[in-house]
């Protein structure tokens, strides 16, 4: 596999080459958009395929990454999938979750500031596509505690938690 990152003409990285490097090094399927601004991609999490998308643009120059998880909240859930949102968020290091209401949608976000400097480096994507991976990986299971077996936000993140200790 060839980890070549492109360059513009000037010998700038151009953002979306990496990203899309580095996907490929980690064995993400993914497809670039038309407008060459913005990747979709997939999250191979413990709970199933979600999808993922990097995004990146000019005017404040910077990247964007989300990945919308794959759980449908209840309307009558609202208050306590919220709840649970800022729960989980106190627990990250880096990125963060929103609950788009009217959509209906819950996603991990991070964005990659690029003042001063043409792309992020492979660190960083990389990075951010980890932490987005673990934070999909901890939390849909307290998500989906909330939302299909009405668990309180405390209740469902103990259960998501929940560590065990040696083996049986």
């Amino acid at each position: 596999m060839d980890a070549t990152i492109e360059n513009n003409s000037n010998g700038d990285l151009v953002p979306i080459e990496l990203i899309e490097s580095c996907l490929e090094l980690s064995g993400w399927d993914f497809q670039r958009d038309d407008d060459d601004n913005s990747i979709q991609c997939i999250a191979q999490s413990r709970w199933g395929d979600m999808g993922a998308m990097f995004s990146v643009r000019h005017e404040p120059p910077a990247v964007h990454f989300s990945v919308t998880l794959d759980v449908k909240p209840k309307a009558e859930r609202k208050a306590r999938v919220s709840e649970l949102v800022m729960m989980a968020n106190e627990r990250l290091w880096l990125g963060h979750f929103d609950y788009w209401i009217d959509e209906g949608v819950i996603m991990f976000r991070h964005t990659i500031p690029l003042l001063d400097r043409g792309a992020p480096t492979v660190g960083e994507v990389r990075a951010v596509m980890a932490a987005g991976l673990d934070a999909v990986n901890t939390f849909v299971p307290a998500f989906n505690f909330v939302i299909w077996a009405g668990k309180t936000p405390a209740e469902a993140l103990e259960g998501a938690l929940f560590e065990t200790a040696g083996e049986a």
